[in-house]
């Protein structure tokens, strides 16, 4: 990361890469534990972070493995801090029993997946966008959770400065997927805007007598803090009573069920919604998500040159998802073709599935280069 020359009459600019922003997004959201296990594309966020720790007041913590990263970050959430933890596929999959502890313990902790092909090792140096499904559905147990998948160096600053808050409001795991390309792109960009994210408070820390796991019309409980007061700060991976300790009355069970679930909602009303350009209802329709962004909208750049009708449709959130936002548009174009870095269609079907649109077609590539215009181009010759 540096500064550029300022250009004639104007202010210098900052040269960052993805992760480099996302490192400095965290560091505005407040992030004051991050504690991780290398695994490429994801390890110079916390690298970054270790860079600024002394001056900006955070741990950062290489764990012994994955497994321990994520339960460190717990524990430091836990304790009352904004806790993260970064990792790619291989190494989510040790943490995902960890997601699930988040949520059954309604500790706020903010989990980077940085992707790239798989299975197994697959292409560690390359670039892909497989792990949407395996993320969306990680961890045992049902539960409320969102995601984000920037698409600009600028959206990764922004989107990871809100996680950490979102977390705290929700009281549970909140995502940011990010991948090899966009984690290793530089762009010149304006030098970022800190601000607060509105409405996104953290709840008040309970300071005396209370129940940590209160049923609420909201599903969100005062948190007990261990060393905040007296009262002992109670917690568990079992089911649990508002106090916290373990039950197996199934009256219980339910109305916990429901408590944790009654938290979507906190997340469904705080959607980032998707950006769009070109004319409403266009001949053909390009929808994309996270680091294909840059090239999908160049591509529709080249095609409106050449005197074709094209719109965009780009999602930084993937979810939850609120269809209002962008169910009319997808039906009101003649055709929708999905621009998305992996075999099988992904986020295509995540949009099938919760709206019953089917896109016309989908434009894949899972080679383990990135989306070029030219690629985009080439693939829709024949649209």
């Amino acid at each position: 990361m540096r500064l550029s020359p300022a250009a004639a009459g104007g202010a210098p600019r900052l040269v960052v890469n993805g992760n480099e922003a996302l490192a400095l997004g965290a560091l505005a959201g407040g992030v004051k534990f991050c504690a991780f296990y290398p695994m490429s594309p994801a390890t110079s966020i916390p690298l970054n972070l270790a860079k600024h720790a002394e001056a900006m007041g955070l741990v950062v913590e290489q764990a012994e493995d994955e497994i321990a990263a994520i339960n460190m970050a717990i524990g430091g959430a836990f304790s009352g801090c904004r806790s993260m933890t970064a990792t790619s596929g291989g190494g989510f999959a040790l943490m995902t029993e960890g997601v699930s502890l988040a949520s059954m313990t309604e500790t706020p902790v903010v989990i980077v997946v940085a992707q790239r092909p798989g299975p197994a090792t697959g292409l560690p140096t390359r670039t892909e966008q497989s792990d949407l499904e395996f993320v969306l559905h990680s961890g045992h147990g049902e539960f409320p959770r969102a995601i984000f998948a920037p698409g600009t160096t600028t959206g990764c600053f922004d989107l990871m400065s809100r996680t950490f808050a979102l977390a705290e409001a929700s009281q549970g795991p909140v995502f940011l997927l990010t991948d090899q390309f966009l984690a290793d792109s530089q762009q010149d960009v304006e030098p970022f805007k800190i601000h607060a994210a509105p409405g996104l408070a953290p709840p008040p820390v309970a300071s005396g007598r209370s129940l940590p796991y209160a049923i609420t019309a909201s599903g969100v409980s005062l948190r007990r803090v261990p060393g905040a007061g007296p009262e002992l700060a109670v917690a568990d991976s079992d089911e649990h009573d508002e106090a916290g300790h373990i039950t197996e009355d199934l009256g219980i069970r339910v109305k916990m069920v429901k408590k944790r679930l009654r938290k979507a909602k906190i997340l469904a009303d705080r959607i980032v919604p998707p950006e769009d350009s070109g004319e409403e209802t266009p001949d053909l329709l390009l929808m994309s998500w996270g680091s294909t962004k840059g090239a999908v909208h160049e591509a529709a750049g080249c095609l409106r040159t050449a005197g074709r009708t094209v719109g965009t449709l780009h999602f930084s959130q993937v979810w939850p998802l609120a269809p209002e936002h962008f169910l009319a548009r997808l039906r009101g174009a003649g055709r929708v073709v999905c621009v998305e870095g992996n075999a099988t269609g992904q986020f295509a079907r995540l949009i099938r599935r919760e709206t019953g649109f089917e896109v016309h077609r989908m434009l894949s590539r899972y080679d383990g280069l990135p989306f070029t215009p030219e690629y985009i181009l080439k693939g829709l010759e024949h649209e």
